[in-house]
């Protein structure tokens, strides 16, 4: 597992990191690319793409 820093999504869950999450026509530059073309992969994915399920845990603020 490859990390990134957080986007504002994840952040209040697990505030250090989250997974990089690639989009597909990204895959082949990082399994072949450069060194620095792969760095450059290592990005908060966009939180409006995303949504969070599962349990509460301490670190994450109920909705209101």
């Amino acid at each position: 597992m490859v990390t990134c820093a957080p986007n504002t999504l994840v952040a209040p869950i697990h505030p250090k990191a989250m997974i990089t999450i690639l989009e597909p026509e990204d895959v082949d530059t990082w399994l072949r690319g450069f060194y620095d073309e792969i760095v450059a992969l290592q990005k908060p994915y966009d939180p409006a793409r995303m949504t969070v399920r599962g349990p509460v845990f301490p670190t994450r603020r109920p909705e209101r």
